[in-house]
């Protein structure tokens, strides 16, 4: 028969000791306060700059302002109206023509950027600034500039037309071409970003990869559609959300080259511009924060729908 002594079972018993490395550690981890207080001055800014706008502006959206100010309870009646103005429609169509557009130099952008990353490329530096600059230039700097290329009568755009026996439009002038001729300029300034976001990405890809797809006979196209674009597609999607955010906030560009008496505006406005007008022009605060709130629910769903389809096509 096995016995134990009672000296063994208090030993198995009692539990271990503990050291004060590990009451130092429970401690620190009961006591939330110092993160908190390192972290308070930015969650002061981001309420006072960001949350508090927005709750603000979702209940002035239910309210309606006299002309001397002043804000009365008037339920969801900016919302029945505002899905009942044809501008709105109107609106966000242009708005999702001119994204569309925008978005289209992303492509353009990685095809700039692997060539920019061409090894032994000279004065590549260079021509990085040189795209660059667009993106950091004033909107109304751009504006001026392009609003005289556009003119219909000596622009260098219809010039150029006119080389090959086209009779170029009277571009910010006329409906449909003026919208096109805002996009482009939106397209032409984003690229500069986009190639800056790709161009890092692209050092981040191993060479040898290259090196072993160019052993198994792959050609330049199919090195960069099988292994350019696939490693790529996390800083793809990065530009994919931050242009189209940007491309939806589109006002300046527009105000700028257009101008507020252009008799275009109503058929090229786009929300924003739709916002401004009613909140500025018109002096319906309550409506235009109905607008406001409008556009903030499209930019919210348009983002998380583009996260949800990432998981698709963008390699982690």
């Amino acid at each position: 028969m096995t016995t134990t002594t009672p000296h063994r079972d208090a030993a198995q018993a009692s539990p271990p000791p503990t050291t004060p490395g590990a009451r130092r550690g429970g401690a620190a981890r009961t006591d939330g306060l110092w993160p908190w207080l390192f972290v308070l001055p930015l969650l002061i800014g981001v309420g006072t700059f960001f949350i508090w706008p927005i709750l603000q502006t979702f209940w002035y959206s239910f309210t309606s302002w006299g002309v001397f100010g002043g804000a009365s309870f008037s339920g969801i009646a900016n919302y029945v109206r505002l899905v009942s103005d044809p501008q709105l429609y109107q609106s966000l169509l242009n708005t999702i023509v001119y994204t569309a557009i925008v978005l289209l130099g992303i492509p353009i952008a990685v095809w700039l950027a692997s060539l920019l990353n061409t090894p032994g490329l000279r004065f590549a530096q260079f021509y990085r600034v040189l795209f660059f600059l667009p993106y950091v230039a004033m909107p109304a700097a751009i504006a001026l500039v392009w609003r005289i290329m556009f003119n219909g009568d000596f622009g260098i755009v219809n010039s150029f037309l006119g080389l090959f026996g086209i009779d170029g439009p009277f571009w910010i002038s006329t409906p449909g071409f003026a919208l096109v001729a805002v996009s482009l300029v939106g397209l032409w300034s984003s690229l500069g970003f986009s190639m800056i976001i790709l161009g890092a990405g692209l050092k981040d890809i191993p060479p040898e990869l290259y090196e072993a797809a160019e052993l198994d006979g792959a050609s330049r196209w199919r090195q960069f559609r099988s292994v350019t674009v696939p490693l790529l597609s996390p800083s793809i999607f990065f530009v994919l959300i931050v242009t189209t955010i940007s491309s939806f906030q589109l006002f300046d560009l527009l105000y700028a080259i257009l101008g507020p008496l252009n008799p275009v505006i109503p058929k090229t406005m786009s929300l924003v511009f739709y916002f401004y007008n009613a909140g500025f022009v018109d002096g319906d605060k309550g409506f235009a924060a109905a607008i406001a709130m409008v556009i903030f629910l499209l930019i919210g769903i348009i983002t998380v729908v583009q996260f949800r389809v990432q998981k698709k096509w963008v390699q982690s």
